[in-house]
């Protein structure tokens, strides 16, 4: 009998600190859901198209043609394939950068400029820069490089 006794003290015992801490593990997910709301609030499209207009160029720059022609819209890949791409879109430069410049935006499209420096491929000319611009397009919730075809 004594030994029912001491076990149902400490079950007793252990289920109060087990309903404590249940509370507080309670407490402490709802705290988390709370802050993760603030974690994916939306971004604005300034950030995402600075974001993909700059990896897209950082491909480009590398030669990484697969990566850079993953940023053209679906209906452009479904058009063109990737060696027509990369013909069209091969500069008759040396790409040595590329940088973010200015984004706006205004619906669903954002005019994007972009600083590139580049070498030309016949000697005695200069490393030089110039301003490009291109448009970003929303299409089932991600920006694409719109590209004429």
């Amino acid at each position: 009998m004594n030994e029912v006794m001491i076990f149902f003290r400490s079950s007793v015992t252990f289920s109060r600190f087990g309903r404590l801490k249940s509370w507080g593990i309670i407490g402490a997910a709802c705290l988390s859901v709370l802050g993760g709301c603030a974690t994916f609030a939306p971004r604005e499209p300034e950030a995402d198209v600075r974001e993909r207009a700059q990896a897209r160029w950082d491909a480009q720059v590398a030669g990484n043609w697969e990566k850079a022609y993953s940023f053209a819209t679906p209906a452009y890949r479904k058009a063109v394939d990737l060696f027509g791409f990369r013909s069209r879109s091969a500069p008759a430069v040396k790409l040595k950068s590329a940088d973010v410049v200015n984004v706006k935006c205004k619906d669903a499209t954002c005019d994007v400029t972009m600083r590139i420096g580049f070498a030309p491929l016949q000697r005695g000319y200069p490393e030089t820069t110039t301003d490009l611009e291109e448009r970003w397009i929303l299409e089932a919730g991600e920006w694409w490089r719109y590209e004429r075809f």
